[in-house]
């Protein structure tokens, strides 16, 4: 790898890396420790609490943010009061230990807590050995620094939110690029003087579930963040678009899953009878690209006008070879195979909205 690739490499991961994120935490912690430093009483010779509960609550999404603060907060109060139960009737020792190491670790797996559960054992461990001198103070102190150290976590993604559309876009981008990659490869499997065997099929099937799995959390993530989120009248259009795009594009995977598997299953090599035969293969390939060409025009949502026209001409291309068929007195499997390819092309083609080029470029 050359020099240059190197440094295109690293520099696309950085970009990737959650720097805003990254800047939030940073800064909510330093407010958080400055605050627990100032701290009057007891409280004030544990400030490293305070940017603890800052961290802990730190998402990205405001409502991530509350959902963690409420949750470790309560993880942190409930593995105290487990500790400080234990240590009213035993005195500190190994088996008082491990009596609040079981018993938070059972907590851990409470639902409500959600994945700050974690936090309860470790709550519990503290108060036991850290504040075996002055418990109550220093559940006051560790306690009420971190609610203290949360509250300021959430105000600082209340104030700078997030709206991850950026990673939105990307995903919807890779399940287009999939989608094409998995057209071009039926198109080009269909082009042989044979069908292709079971092997050949699943070597040319592309990665479309992982690509659409991240492109449906990726919305998920974005709708989450939507909420509360003070940013969100200033791109309301965008996120609208956004939700669109990614109906059209999940539409389209699951009828081109569709096709997929209607091709590997009735047009391979092992069987009998094959689902398209010699005559049926090419106009179904020059469908099948012209198809992959129209995915390509646009952005999921809308396609240009000249891309729809030629993929509408391809396939009345395709259901006029199906009738010479027909006339031929062909096999009820080509007919059946053919006429569901035909189905779910067009079906593709209803999804997306022919524009001209002048609004395709305006999105």
């Amino acid at each position: 790898m050359s020099l240059a690739e190197r440094s295109t490499r690293l520099s696309s991961r950085a970009r990737k890396l959650p720097w805003g994120l990254a800047l939030r935490a940073a800064g909510a912690g330093a407010v958080a420790f400055w605050v627990g430093a100032v701290f009057p009483g007891p409280a004030g010779e544990f400030p490293y609490y305070a940017p603890l509960g800052a961290v802990v609550a730190m998402s990205s999404t405001v409502m991530g943010s509350v959902r963690n603060a409420v949750q470790s907060v309560a993880s942190i109060w409930l593995g105290s009061a487990i500790a400080l139960a234990t240590a009213a009737v035993m005195a500190p020792s190994e088996l008082t230990v491990a009596l609040v190491i079981g018993l938070g670790t059972v907590a851990v797996n409470w639902r409500l807590l959600g994945g700050m559960g974690q936090w309860v054992p470790t709550a519990a461990l503290f108060v036991l050995i850290i504040g075996a001198k002055d418990p109550v103070a220093f559940v006051s102190a560790y306690g009420g620094l971190t609610l203290i150290g949360a509250a300021i976590g959430v105000v600082a993604i209340l104030l700078f939110p997030q709206l991850p559309l950026g990673p939105a876009e990307e995903a919807m981008r890779d399940v287009r690029a999939e989608v094409i990659v998995q057209l071009r490869q039926l198109a080009h499997a269909l082009h042989g003087d044979r069908p292709p065997t079971e092997a050949e099929w699943r070597e040319r099937r592309a990665r479309l579930e992982p690509a659409l799995q991240r492109m449906r959390d990726a919305r998920e993530l974005v709708l989450e963040a939507s909420r509360a989120n003070r940013r969100l009248a200033h791109h309301q259009s965008l996120l609208q678009r956004q939700f669109e795009q990614t109906a059209s594009l999940e539409r389209v995977c699951v009828l081109v899953e569709g096709l997929t598997q209607l091709l590997e299953e009735e047009e391979r090599a092992e069987n009998e009878r094959v689902g398209l035969g010699p005559q049926l293969r090419p106009p179904t390939a020059r469908a099948l690209l012209a198809l992959a060409d129209l995915v390509d025009s646009g952005d999921g949502r809308t396609v240009k006008i000249a891309a729809m026209a030629a993929a509408r001409e391809t396939l009345d291309g395709l259901v006029d070879e199906i009738h010479a068929v027909r006339v031929g007195e062909s096999s009820d499997d080509e007919l059946f195979t053919a006429g569901s390819i035909v189905t779910n092309i067009r079906r593709c083609l209803e999804t997306p909205r022919p524009v001209g080029d002048e609004e395709a470029a305006l999105g």
